[in-house]
């Protein structure tokens, strides 16, 4: 499942993804793009809870492919690609930790965007900076990051291309946590383990929802709830929760 620019390590219930080209900071090419692609769309398969993302060497994700661009190869293909990737991270039902080290910038800030959290190293630096190689941010940066931050800190960040370290990060809540450099992996698959012992559908059901907020209304809000729950009424994994919280009740 893992190419030559990814590697994996299962760890109990939690996948760890590395992106693997650090002599190019894990630049995201079109190569390394379709290998993460085949591994989320697999995960789905095999009920994987919880995936973590993370860079091998001193980078997480410098941004996109530069030579590729250089040569004048990116266009519709290329952006079809880069689309397709974001939308698995969305649609993929595991949910997705980003562990942020050293530096993720352009493609590497939008994959952060992406997941469902992120973890940062205290010597992370975040920047949008397409706009210094003369284009605009992409990945659905225009729509995650007025989510998080605010749209007038939105415009600064995607417009300005400044970096921000790891703790203005937490600040703007973009990443959750901030981590020592040498502990990063080690406590976010901790915290990765204990999220996939809760109840997967419940996590599953409830991404969804998260991700379709924004084209929902209050009331398609409140009726998918309610279709949500009515399913894990009926679910064993429900009853038996339960169950063993009213013993405990009844034993104390």
């Amino acid at each position: 499942m893992a190419g030559s620019l990814t590697q994996l390590t299962r760890q109990g219930d939690v996948l760890l993804l590395e992106f693997n080209n650090p002599g190019m900071l894990n630049a995201l090419d079109v190569g390394m793009a379709a290998e993460i692609v085949e591994i989320l769309e697999s995960v789905n398969a095999d009920d994987t809870p919880v995936i973590v993302m993370t860079g091998t060497g001193r980078a997480y994700c410098a941004g996109g492919d530069i030579k590729l661009m250089a040569r004048g190869d990116a266009g519709v293909d290329y952006m079809r690609r880069m689309n397709r990737l974001v939308k698995s991270m969305a649609c993929c039902d595991s949910v997705i930790v980003s562990a942020v080290n050293g530096f993720a910038y352009g493609g590497g800030f939008d994959l952060v965007l992406a997941s469902d959290m992120a973890f940062a190293s205290s010597d992370a630096k975040l920047a949008m900076v397409h706009g210094d190689i003369g284009l605009v941010p992409d990945m659905g940066s225009h729509f995650f990051l007025p989510r998080v931050v605010g749209m007038n800190t939105a415009k600064m960040l995607l417009w300005t291309g400044e970096p921000i370290d790891a703790d203005e990060a937490m600040r703007l809540g973009i990443v959750n946590k901030v981590i020592a450099p040498e502990h990063l992996v080690p406590e976010t698959l901790e915290f990765a383990e204990r999220l996939a012992h809760r109840p997967r559908e419940v996590l599953r059901l409830s991404k969804r929802l998260l991700n379709g907020l924004p084209t929902m209304t209050l009331d398609d809000v409140l009726e998918a709830e309610s279709e949500a729950q009515v399913k894990l009424f009926g679910a064993d994994d429900h009853r038996a929760r339960l169950k063993a919280l009213l013993d405990n009740r009844k034993s104390n």
